[in-house]
């Protein structure tokens, strides 16, 4: 299994999803880890609470503002992942 891989339980169904990014708040002193579900455009977020032995398991988000600080990163990590793109394209028409 690939690191940036995981499986979750959703809806009664295991469903895959990559990781796209991960994150600790100081204010909150929580570890967020972002994902997209590999069947879906579905993004979602959850909190990864480690255990003993660098095990764990996820718990719901549980504030608006929680989901609002993610969503400004998720919009950061699609903006300089599109902006990336967007230079790989520039470099590839500057050598035609």
């Amino acid at each position: 299994m690939e690191d940036n891989k995981l499986t979750i339980v959703y809806d009664g169904q295991e469903v895959m999803a990559e990781i796209l990014f991960t994150h600790y708040s100081e204010q909150t002193e929580k570890n967020y880890v972002v994902f997209q579900f590999s069947d879906r455009d579905e993004v979602s977020a959850a909190v990864f609470v480690e255990t003993e032995g660098g095990e764990g398991y996820f718990e719901d988000v549980q504030t608006d503002e929680e989901w609002e600080m993610l969503d400004e990163l998720l919009a950061n990590y699609l903006g300089d992942d599109q902006d990336d793109e967007e230079a790989q394209d520039d470099d590839e028409s500057d050598e035609d």
